[in-house]
This record gives structure tokens, sequence and C-alpha cells, in this order.
């Protein structure tokens, strides 16, 4: 059994002496290739290339369809030349993947980003705020704007009650440790502040994404890569599935022994500035045409380069063909060591950096997801065999042909045989009519089978069940159609297109909550000021806002309404039902928020008036009043004060129902007994003491 793993701050004893090779290479930050002799080097850029080429070679089907696919889509296929049924003949190729891409990225495209909004930070848990506790455990007031225990906090309030009879008490304001709303306030200032990242201070990120949702129902998958730069900050950017290898057998990028981006268009001269800079390591790629781009590999991998028997990740990059080794990168800090008992490492958590989009999952659990592309490809090719058919039958009927007798001479153009017609022209021969006619034989060109037809149209409903795009989602429905049949008509074409929007919101909330990862651990000083800044909120605070785990990183958009018109029966939905949701005690400012965002209403926190606090829990208030009472030598105020706090706590406490009304009743009537009991004494300590 292996030795229980624990935090590396508890492994003093076992670093104090000598930090270990592992700990220095975590702390490491830049190009380690330099403390690498030669030989290392040259291992390790081999290894790198040729786990590269066989992670290849393992996608080639995959990867083979997906190119042609995409030249499909393009309407740019080359190489691809007809020589049958005789020299150019008709070579159409129907635009269902162009037409089913366009669709998709019209449909996603405004449901993912709306305005300059993309990610939502939701509270999870309540947010009915923390009073402040006194040393008794009960509950603190304000005094002077300082917390107070709440007997002296309402001594005060009764002496001062004293000096003007004419206005009653008034009970001091409980002290809060968290005020009622503080958490939802620290959602919409972590909203804004990655939404101001995403869409103002990275190169790009909208584009990437229409970029994305364009290859990825073609493709089937695409990445997104996000990190932190130590001069610009958080960025991000697309990296299309056919740049990205990893083995097609793993289930996630997570669990992959390696991950390779290809990064191709680097020119000799780049790589020397960054050779010149010291982000490259020095060596001869042995340039020859300085016009000539490299194909450079950085590959995420394991490797045991302190020697100590247990990889670490690290991030190499390598020139493909010189095999060289530019950079060495630790892929990993102190933090992510876990230490076993024994002083050695136990578990290395690698730095994360690519999140997945999927479109539709490999039947045969594959990592790479299939798209439209692989799913149309013989389909298409069925259509385009059938409508290239018809057109050339209907060319060689137009064309015409046959044969004519040897003996048979035609005066033509040039003096030859052919003689070709206008339309409408006819042409004078040195021959009888029955001459003619015997010495000419048309050929035969028989029309197309009506079976040919039929099975087109069967397959073009099965290549557009496929695609998803019904004639009702493309606006070509009949204009009286009822609305409610209109809605359950968009609701059953967008069966499958829904289940893939959940996939790709499902991609965009790790997306999201990788980007808040990597700020909260690199962002430093510097983005807290940043932070300050672009809030300009006095109570914008970066390690506390970005601390807490209480928060649920997620995409604006509702992955199950995706069109405008779904957004907007919801919204009325909720208007219809308002009554009802104040009635329960709900909040009619979130429906109206709902609805105007529904309707894609810009700055709507400028037409709400700002959210009231929430009142405290009644039980703490009954609680604060018994205290009063108290301190005020009322028993019996006290008694009754205490016995209503608890039977509110009961009404208000986890059970609900019989046991919980059961529960009411008998705190209620301990508490009364109680304070007959004690009016009693009262009453005949009095008598006594008068008599």
């Amino acid at each position: 059994m292996a030795s229980k793993p624990v935090p590396v701050e508890e492994t003093a004893a076992a670093v104090a002496s000598e930090p270990p090779r592992l700990l220095l290479l975590a702390q490491t930050a830049g190009n380690i290739a330099d403390a690498l002799s030669v030989a290392e080097l040259a291992a390790l850029g081999n290894k790198v290339v040729d786990d590269y080429e066989k992670d290849k070679s393992d996608r080639k089907e995959w990867e083979d369809i997906a190119t042609e696919m995409l030249a499909a889509a393009s309407q740019d296929k080359k190489g691809d030349d007809k020589d049958y049924p005789w020299a150019n003949p008709s070579n159409v190729n129907v635009p269902l993947l162009t037409i089913a891409a366009l669709q998709f990225n019209a449909r996603m495209y405004p449901a993912a980003i709306k305005g300059d909004e993309a990610i939502l930070c939701k509270v999870i848990g309540q947010d009915n705020g923390l009073p402040m506790k006194g040393p008794d455990g009960h509950p603190m007031v304000l005094l002077n704007g300082q917390p107070v225990p709440a007997t002296v906090g309402f001594q005060a309030s009764q002496q001062a009650a004293a000096t003007n009879p004419d206005q009653p008490p008034q009970p001091p304001e409980i002290a809060w440790a968290i005020p009622p709303g503080s958490k939802a306030k620290r959602a919409r200032r972590v909203s804004e502040y990655l939404n101001t990242t995403i869409f103002y201070r990275m190169d790009g990120w909208e584009a990437d994404t229409d970029a994305l949702l364009t290859q990825l129902p073609i493709v089937g998958c695409a990445f997104r890569k996000v990190w932190f730069d130590a001069e610009k900050g958080a960025q991000s950017a697309m990296v299309p599935a056919l740049r990205l290898i990893v083995p097609q057998s793993i289930r996630s990028l997570e669990s992959s022994p390696r991950i390779t981006e290809e990064i191709p268009g680097i020119f000799p001269h780049e790589i020397k500035c960054k050779q010149r800079e010291g982000y490259y390591l020095d060596v001869d790629l042995g340039i020859v045409d300085e016009d000539k781009e490299r194909l450079l590999l950085e590959q995420q991998r394991w490797a045991d380069l302190d020697e100590d028997g247990y990889d670490e990740p690290y991030i190499v990059t390598v020139d493909k063909e010189q095999r060289q080794v530019l950079r060495v990168e630790a892929n990993f800090s102190p933090s992510d060591i876990k230490w076993a008992q024994d002083g050695k490492p136990s578990r290395i958590t690698p730095g994360k950096f690519y999140v997945k989009y999927g479109f539709f999952p490999h039947p045969e659990g594959k990592f790479y997801d299939i798209g439209l592309g692989h799913l149309l490809k013989k389909v298409g090719a069925t259509i385009d065999t059938c409508i290239n058919q018809l057109i050339d039958a209907g060319n060689a009927q137009v064309a015409g042909g046959g044969f004519i007798a040897s003996g048979l001479r035609l005066q033509g153009r040039a003096g030859g045989s052919v003689i070709k017609f206008r339309p409408g022209e006819y042409r004078t021969v040195e021959l009888s009519g029955d001459d003619l006619r015997k010495a000419l034989v048309e050929r035969t060109a028989p029309n197309v089978s009506p079976v040919t037809m039929q099975v087109l149209e069967f397959i073009m409903g099965f290549a557009k069940e496929i695609a998803g795009f019904k004639d009702i989602l493309t606006g070509e429905t009949a204009s009286t159609a009822p609305v409610g049949t209109t809605l359950a008509l968009i609701e059953q074409g967008l069966q499958v297109f829904n289940a893939i929007a959940k996939r790709f919101f499902r991609s965009a909330r790790d997306e999201y909550q990788l980007l808040f990862d990597k700020i909260r651990r690199y962002g430093g000083q510097v983005v807290a000021q940043d932070y300050l800044t672009v809030l300009d909120d006095p109570d914008a605070d970066f390690a506390r806002d970005f601390a807490d785990k209480d928060m649920d990183i997620r995409p604006v958009s509702d992955p199950s309404a995706v069109t405008r018109m779904q957004k907007m029966a919801k919204a009325q939905y909720l208007e219809s039902q308002a009554e009802l949701i104040a009635q329960v005690g709900g909040d009619l400012r979130e429906v109206v928020r709902r609805s105007l965002e529904a309707a894609d209403v810009e700055d709507i926190d400028k037409l709400l008036p700002p959210p009231q606090p929430q009142p405290p829990n009644p039980a703490e208030q009954m609680q604060v009043v018994a205290l009063q009472a108290r301190a005020n030598k009322d028993i019996a105020h006290a008694n009754k004060a205490q016995a209503e706090a608890e039977a509110v706590q009961a009404m208000t406490g986890p059970k609900v129902g019989k046991e919980n009304a059961e529960a009411v009743k008998t705190a209620v009537g301990a508490q009364k007994d109680k304070h007959d009991l004690e009016m009693q004494a009262m009453h005949e300590g009095a008598a006594a003491a008068h008599l």
C-alpha cells in the first residue's frame, strides 16, 4: 500500500537540509535546456519527434477524413478531376457540409456570446449573510459604528430613549461578519473582470471563437489553449484539432502521457531572435533557406530529468526537421508536488493549458470526436454521384451524336464531314432525304431511371437529418402557421442541436474555470491593481474574491434555449407567473432582469434599482429581542421573546411538515408553562414580602 501523501508545506523536515533537484527544477522559471548535456538533449529531441510521429500515425484515418472534409466545406477540392463517362464530365459537389457548418455557426455564435458577456459567476449556497458573534455566542450589534455585545448596545439604546421620552427606543443594527448579498456582489465583480479580460485584454478571443464554431461541426473537435503571460496577462488561442496530436486511445487530455502542438509558420529569423533573447537554446538548426518555414513541436510530456526514478512533467519545444531541442520548461511548481512520508514525491500534478471542444463523441470511444464531415462523407458522395449522372444524361441528350455510313460525304466546315447546327438553322446537302436517313443512325441516349430521383430524395432526407438543417430552422416555413405550432416545430427541430450545444457549453465552462484558475494563481500584485482599476469598487479585493471556492464559473447563455424565440417564450412564462412568485416571496426584480436579458436589452443594471439586502434571519432577530428584554430585567418579556425565537427557528429549520409543527407546539407550550411558573413565583414572593 502506498504511503499517504501529504502537502509539501508539511514536509519541511524532509527537505530542510538540502532542497532536492526536483524542487530546484520546480522553482526554475524559464528554459532549463542549457542544464542538460548534449546527449540528454539529443535523446529527448529524438523521443519527442518519435512519439509525435507515432501519435500522428495512430489517428491517420481520422485526420485524412478531416482534411478532405475541410477542403469540401470550403469548396476547394483539388486533384479530383474525373474522366468517366467521358473526359471532363459533370463534377458537382453539393455543399451539404458547407450549409450545415454555416447553419451551426449562425445559431451557436450569438448564443455563445451576448454582446461583451460570455462568463457568469453564480453563487453556491445561501447568501443571507453571517452575523458577528460575541464571546458568549450571541449576535453583536453596532454602537457608534463599532460592534459591541448585544446587552451593551441595548442598554445604550434604553439610555438614549430615557433622555427623549417622546421617541420609542430604537434597537441597534446587527453587526455582520459577512453582510447579506456579499456573495452575489463578489460574483458580479469576478464576472465583470473575466469578461473584460477575454473581450478587451486578449487578442482575438471572439474571432477565435467564431473560427472554432466554424471548424467544430466539420472536423468534430477543436481546442482552446489558455495560459498566463508575465507581460500580457491571461491569454487564449484556438488550436485546430489537426494541429494538436495525442494518442487516440486516451480518454481525456488529463490522462494523456503527452500532448503535442504543431507550431507552423515559424521562419528562421524568428527563431534566431528568440535564441538571442535566451528563450530558445542557441543550437545550429542547419538553416539553408531563410524563407523556408520551420515546423516546431511543443510537447507536454513526462521525463525523469532529476534522475530520481520518477518522471516529471515538462514542456519541450523541438525543431522537427533537425530534432533539436530548443526549450525545456518545468510544467509544475513546488505546490504541485505531493510528498510521501519518506520524503519522496508520490504525485506531481502538471499544469493544464488545453480544453477540448467536442461535436459528436466517437462511437468507438476514441479521443477525437467526429463531425459532420465524417458523418456525411459517404452520403454526400452518393448524392454527388446521382446529381452528376442526371447532369451527364442531360448533356448527352442535348449534344446528340450517332453513326454515319462510310460512303456518305457531307460538306461541313473546312471540308470535313462534321456539321454543327445553331438553334433554328437548316443546312443544304447533295443527297435525298431517304439516302440521308439511311446513312445516319442516331446514338441512343436513354433517360435516367425515375428510381434515381427517388433514391436522391431519399438520401437527401437522411443528409438533412444528420446535418440538422430543417426548413423551420432556416426560416423556410409557412407564415400562416400558428405561433404555438411554430415553437413546437422549432423545439423538435433543435433536439439534436441542443445536445451539441450542451457539449459546447460544458467545454466553455471548463475553459472559463481554467481562465479563473490561471488568473488566481499567477495574477499577483499587477492583476490585483488592475482588478481595482477596472471595477472601480472599494469592496474589490483580488486576493479575497479569487480565493474563495463558493462560486460556479459558467457561461452566460443557457444551452437549452439557444434561439431568441425560445428565450422570449421563457421570459413570457416568467412574467405570467410573477404574481405566484411574489406570493412565495420570490424576487420580482430577477423576473424583470431575465425578461430584459431575453430581449437582448443592454445596460440592464442602469434600468433596474440596486438589489435590497436580504433581511436577517427571523430567529436571530428574536434572539436579539430576548437579549434586550433580559437587559431591561423584564423576565416575562424575555421568556416570551425566547419562546418566539425558538418557534421561528423550528419553523425555518431544515424540517418542514408535521414533525416541525409538533416541535413548534411543544416549544411554545414549554415556554408558556415556564413563564406561568415564574410569574406565580414572583407574585408569591411579593406577597411574602408584604406580609
